[in-house]
């Protein structure tokens, strides 16, 4: 079951092009592509007369052509042309997806049509560009359950072993003072790690040579988004205040959208001010954290097939778990709401 009544990253700007392109958001199939002045379209991935997906046509003109039988649909669904046939029967039309192209993402809204609002479509993406700042991307399909990806963003402890070569160490996991907040639907975890030595990467780009006070405050928005702030200070010089000497940070915003009951697509923005006029130095701090990515959807992906031999195999928590837990259960909740909203319907 997926929050549905809500805006989900469905692809990046620049995924969508006059070549249509398939995707299953949300257990649904879609299809995405540009009409002649650029919108972003999003259809349902299924020609309405015998249910091959619109994404292996082509776009002609405003419009895609099924590659079947050549039947054509404008960007609301309709269907405006069927070769050999000037009737055209009232239900051949396929679901069109309210669509709001912002921040280098195209947000697709998987509820009813009618209750789309436009001024709900996440802003925060923004935040990362801005004069002097640089930003890098990563969209991966993880084969893994969109909650395991929430589960890994509010319980960073796990820095220490799966990113031990990079961003982590032992003391994220031993030393860290976090503090788990809830505002209304919101989760925030504040991880903050002091006097300790600085983990490769803070060491090498971050150019320190004695002990940092470091920090991780990641914040959670349903259905599934995620801005998460990384830093680091020289330890004693004020990092907690919103001070610090040799202070370096940047920003991470995670859009993830569940595709299936198993799989994930996982929409991934860095952005933080330049500290070098050295590309080469900022691409090789790119690289590392791509890799931490990957390092990531490896956990996700083998614990979903443990899942998959086993779906009633319980998980135990611990002290860690205090944020992934509230924000299970807001969804949980959200789920309910919803179904309770569409009497009849399938959340």
């Amino acid at each position: 079951m997926f929050l549905k009544n809500y805006w989900y990253v469905g692809a990046y700007s620049d995924e969508v092009t006059r070549e249509p392109m398939g995707r299953v958001l949300l257990g649904e199939p879609v299809v995405l592509f540009r009409t002649r002045d650029g919108k972003a379209v999003a259809l349902e991935d299924r020609c309405a007369h015998r249910l091959l997906p619109l994404s292996m046509g082509k776009v002609i003109g405003d419009v895609i052509q099924c590659h079947y039988h050549a039947l054509e649909f404008d960007d609301t669904g309709a269907c405006v042309r069927i070769p050999g046939q000037e009737r055209i029967p009232p239900q051949m039309k396929v679901k069109s997806y309210p669509v709001v192209e912002r921040d280098n993402c195209v947000f697709v809204w998987m509820g009813e049509a009618g209750d789309a609002d436009e001024s709900e479509a996440p802003e925060f993406f923004g935040m990362l560009f801005q004069d002097g700042w640089s930003v890098t991307k990563v969209h991966c399909h993880v084969q893994g359950h969109y909650q395991l990806v929430i589960d890994n963003l509010l319980d960073l402890s796990h820095l220490a072993t799966v990113h031990a070569s990079t961003v982590g160490s032992m003391h994220v996991a031993n030393l860290a003072d976090v503090e788990t907040e809830r505002d209304g639907d919101r989760v925030k975890v504040s991880r903050w790690t002091m006097d300790v030595p600085a983990a490769r990467t803070y060491r090498q780009f971050g150019n320190y040579d004695s002990n940092i006070d470091r920090w991780q405050i990641s914040e959670f928005m349903p259905p599934s988004y995620f801005r998460i702030n990384n830093g680091s200070a020289a330890a004693g010089t004020g990092a907690r205040q919103g001070k610090g000497e040799k202070r370096w940070d940047f920003w991470v915003c995670h859009g993830i959208t569940p595709s299936t009951e198993d799989s994930t697509h996982y929409f991934w923005h860095l952005g933080h001010r330049l500290w070098t006029d050295d590309m080469d130095e900022v691409n090789e701090f790119y690289e590392q954290c791509h890799n931490v990515v990957g390092e990531d959807i490896a956990v996700f992906e083998a614990q979903q097939r443990n899942i998959n031999v086993d779906p009633d195999a319980p998980m135990v928590d611990i002290g860690y778990d205090a944020g992934p837990l509230l924000a299970r259960r807001i969804i949980d909740r959200l789920l309910k709401e919803e179904a309770a909203a569409r009497p009849g319907r399938a959340a």
